[in-house]
């Protein structure tokens, strides 16, 4: 392929902002080498080998979403390969796989298909076309007489075939394409049909041969465990190792810049129990006297001031009030989450003089790779990266702090071997970033006709951006981004809007959790309007649609109210309905619970998506069915509490998340509305807050408004 990297790009159709398709001439020796091997690697997505083997780059992280299958399944459709024998490896860090607008590569916020299916699909026409063109050639046929099916090129003629990894050579001094077209719907062969994850994913992880960032093994590779403080924002002052370092096993044992002590051993258990013979004397402060109770007094304070930071205002509020037939109220208490992932954190990091190897499962393999070169003091280019299978996440492998990364680094700064960092469940548990603790007050005004006539609110959390990388775009006029999320534009139509914003300090570390600020505005706003409903002595589905414009919800409500037979529904349960947009997607749900000696259970969902789209609605409905049951754990049980400005919590036997036990019935239906595509690993978190404790009030007479929420 005779062209300059430059020159191409110049004539390559863009994305968004700047976005290219993914087509790159490789650098002179790659050419060369893959002239030698008889290979074609075109572009940084996809490579050929003579032998028909597809191999797929994918620049997003893998962690249970789907993202491997429906990415797969996107260019495989406009390739016309065969989708079960495409080969998919995690990419390397290269600008070429970057999320459009960010310039970094990134999985989070729900954006994988949303922001690259168009451009990968663009991969796979170009290539088939080139594919038709080269056989075409060599049958000296019109392009018109070929067709490809199942990674064969077809002679419509004769019958004759051709695999792709036949034409390889021919394509190679091929001219790229620069304009192609994509397929309609109606020529889809795997988009849009409802397929299951992609058979290499299934049966490398039902073997175990799939690699998890724990999994990773290196000759010579040694382990660390850290010695962290359990008092938030604590120093060290001290610490004795003289028993622990001539424990088994034990090869070191050093401080690191952050206020944390790692024991490197031959083993992991080595360094375990190494560690716990260290003596260390903290600093630990003035935090030391702080407790949930504190806090709360804090954002009491705060929620209650007239001077805090405007999000919203429009309308006339005091009018509203004022002239408002019935009023409603409420006061939200959401305690900090731990994101308890399946996998534990864990880093692998070899520094080699100029160079250095990285592997982990990360969100944020850019920020990663260059956080290695500016710890370690290697160039970019010399780090080698291999982002692995996340063991699911929930935002905690996405961190602004980059805390379990920057540890594993200064672990193996300057050290002989490569070193597999850990923290332990209680690690995070204890020492990891949370979902902030929220406060919200809210109140509406309705008229005798059942329009809500105004909103007012506040919010005080902490802000997930300010202080990161993020905080030039997410933290504005002290109001965090979450905090606006779903409430500054929330979808009711209300003419008269009051709505405002504070962060508190604090040393304890915050971070987004799946759905990130939605999963404190929904169930928020759903909860404030159910009650508007209940004033207007109005049906709460009814009292929704009057005051909604936007057809996709009212479409999605009436569709979980038919579902669930809602007009019909049982006496002797209770019944709830939400709904609610994120991500671009909206879901809504029904939720049928029952109550029984001070408890209860979540025992039907009746959910209905609208993405715009959906690709893979098998995927679809399996995040649906994630997302409900996620949300069950985080209303019923989960709750981080601070005592003597440390966690209680220390891991799953006292911070409990949902059981098998717990799990609904859940029937989802999806609706292509043919709106912009949006995501739906996330979407479908929010609206199961709001559903379930709007059921448990038509179940119960009381509102539940302080999570978890225990009956009685």
């Amino acid at each position: 392929m005779g062209v300059s990297r430059r020159d191409f790009l110049k004539n390559t159709s863009l994305v968004g902002s700047a976005f290219i398709i993914g087509f790159y001439a490789p650098i002179k020796g790659r050419a060369k080498e893959a002239e030698k091997s008889n290979i074609l690697e075109p572009n940084a997505f996809i490579k050929i080998d003579s032998d028909n083997t597809i191999t797929f780059m994918i620049g997003q992280a893998e962690m249970g979403q789907g993202v491997y299958s429906t990415m797969s399944m996107c260019i495989a459709d406009e390739l016309d390969a065969a989708w079960e024998d495409i080969v998919f490896v995690p990419a390397p860090v290269d600008p070429i796989y970057n999320r459009p607008g960010t310039g970094i590569m990134l999985t989070g916020g729900s954006g994988s298909i949303t922001n690259h299916q168009e451009s990968i699909r663009k991969v796979g026409a170009a290539v088939n076309n080139m594919l038709k063109k080269a056989a075409a050639k060599r049958w000296k046929v019109r392009v018109y007489d070929v067709i490809t099916k199942d990674s064969y090129v077809i002679n419509k003629k004769t019958d004759e075939k051709l695999s792709y990894g036949d034409l390889v050579e021919n394509i190679k001094s091929m001219k790229i394409p620069n304009d192609v077209t994509l397929k309609k719907e109606s020529e889809f062969t795997l988009i849009g049909k409802p397929m299951k994850r992609h058979p290499k994913e299934v049966e490398e992880k039902i073997t175990g041969k799939a690699k998890f960032g724990i999994d990773v093994r290196i000759k010579d590779m040694k382990y660390a465990c850290l010695i962290q403080p359990r008092v938030f924002g604590a120093k060290i002052k001290s610490f004795d190792d003289s028993k622990a370092k001539n424990m088994p096993g034990v090869l070191k044992i050093k401080q690191l810049p952050n206020e944390k002590i790692a024991v490197i051993a031959n083993y992991w258990w080595q360094a375990k129990k190494a560690s716990e013979a260290v003596a260390v004397v903290w600093d630990e402060g003035e935090f030391k006297n702080i407790s949930s109770k504190d806090l709360e007094k804090e954002y009491e304070a705060k929620i209650n001031a007239e001077d805090i930071p405007v999000m919203r205002k429009d309308g006339d509020i005091n009018k509203a009030f004022d002239e408002a037939y019935k009023t409603v109220e409420a006061d939200f208490h959401f305690p900090f989450l731990a994101h308890g992932m399946m996998e534990p954190l864990n880093c692998t990091v070899h520094h080699d003089k100029n160079r250095a190897f990285i592997s982990l499962g990360s969100q944020f393999q850019t920020n990663v790779r260059n956080l290695c070169a500016e710890i370690l003091g290697v160039e970019q280019q010399n780090i080698e990266y291999y982002n692995n299978y996340l063991g699911s996440s929930f935002g905690r492998r996405g961190p602004s702090n980059f805390d379990y990364v920057k540890d594993a680094i200064y672990v193996a700064k300057d050290e002989l071997w490569p070193i597999q960092t850990l923290w332990t469940r209680e690690d995070d548990i204890k020492m990891g970033s949370y979902r902030p603790m929220t406060r919200i007050k809210t109140k509406l005004s309705i008229d005798s006709k059942g329009s809500i006539t105004g909103l007012k609110g506040s919010i005080v959390s902490q802000s997930l951006g300010k202080g990161t990388m993020f905080e030039a775009f997410m933290f504005k006029n002290g109001i965090d981004g979450s905090q606006r999320e779903g409430f500054q534009n929330h979808p009711y139509s209300v003419p008269s809007n009051d709505l405002k914003a504070f962060c508190p300090e604090s040393p304890i570390p915050v971070l987004w959790l799946r759905s990130v600020g939605h999963t404190v505005t929904a169930p928020a706003i759903e909860t404030i309007v159910d009650q508007g409903a209940v004033a207007a002595n109005m049906d709460p589905i009814d009292f929704r649609i009057k005051n909604l414009k936007d057809e996709r919800f009212i479409n999605l409500l009436k569709n979980v109210a038919k579902q669930s037979d809602w007009y019909k529904r049982e006496k002797n349960s209770g019944y709830g309905v939400a709904i609610a947009e994120s991500f671009g997607s909206i879901v809504a749900y029904v939720v049928k619970v029952k109550v029984e000696n001070n408890d209860y259970k979540v025992e039907k969902v009746w959910g209905a998506v609208d993405c715009g789209y959906a690709f893979n609605p098998f995927n679809v409905e399996n995040q649906i069915l994630s997302a409900v049951n996620f949300a069950i754990g985080y209303t019923k049980y989960a709750e981080i509490t601070i005592e003597n400005g440390s966690t209680v919590q220390n891991n799953f036997y006292d911070y409990s998340v949902n059981r098998i036990s717990d799990t609904p019935e859940i029937h989802v239906e999806i609706i292509n509305s043919g709106a912009k595509i949006g995501g739906i690993g996330e979407p479908g978190v929010p609206p199961a807050f709001g559903a379930i404790t709007n059921a448990l009030f038509d179940a119960t007479g009381k509102r539940y408004t302080k999570y978890p929420i225990t009956l009685g």
